[in-house]
């Protein structure tokens, strides 16, 4: 029997509205998971990318510190090489201001030259000749001089002369 006009409704535990606003929260809800999901990939390629650049900028640093030292070996090298050049300059204009010291008079035999001290070995017509004319300029460059004399069957004379620097007044 029938008390009513119209046929008895589904009764659901949900209205319609009710699964629609479960249906937004659960959407939201895997929205948010899948924002959560893609966050923790980036971040697992980012901690990656952050090793591998730790590690570039180690090999980066470690090559910069070797290129350091090779430059610091390289720079003393240039420093070594332009004190001989300049050792060199030096001595070449020593040895030829010495052969523009010595006079047309006077003939050498050896030239040994040291840091500090100058031997010349030769001959001269007189032993007023190499006075005037060689000593005398060698006592004005060289703090001691002495020269020894042996006299050769012609009349001319064998000379040995030595000159020296004070070594303490030529580091002042």
């Amino acid at each position: 029997m029938n008390y009513s006009f119209t046929p008895p409704g589904k009764k659901t535990i949900l209205k319609k509205v009710s699964r629609i606003w479960w249906g937004y929260i659960f959407l939201t809800l895997f929205i948010f998971a899948g924002f959560v999901a893609i966050l923790k990939v980036q971040e697992y390629f980012m901690q990656q990318n952050k090793e591998i650049a730790i590690s570039t900028q180690k090999k980066t640093l470690q090559e910069i510190k070797d290129l350091q030292e090779y430059l610091i070996i390289e720079q003393e090298k240039v420093q070594f090489e332009s004190h001989i050049t300049a050792q060199n300059t030096l001595l070449k204009d020593s040895i030829k201001n010495l052969f523009d010291l010595i006079p047309e008079q006077i003939t050498l035999n050896k030239i040994q030259m040291e840091q500090y001290q100058l031997t010349l070995y030769g001959t001269t017509p007189s032993k007023q000749i190499y006075t005037f004319l060689l000593e005398v300029p060698l006592r004005s460059i060289f703090h001691q001089s002495r020269a020894d004399f042996y006299m050769l069957p012609n009349g001319w004379y064998n000379f040995v002369s030595k000159s020296k620097l004070n070594i303490q007044e030529t580091e002042r």
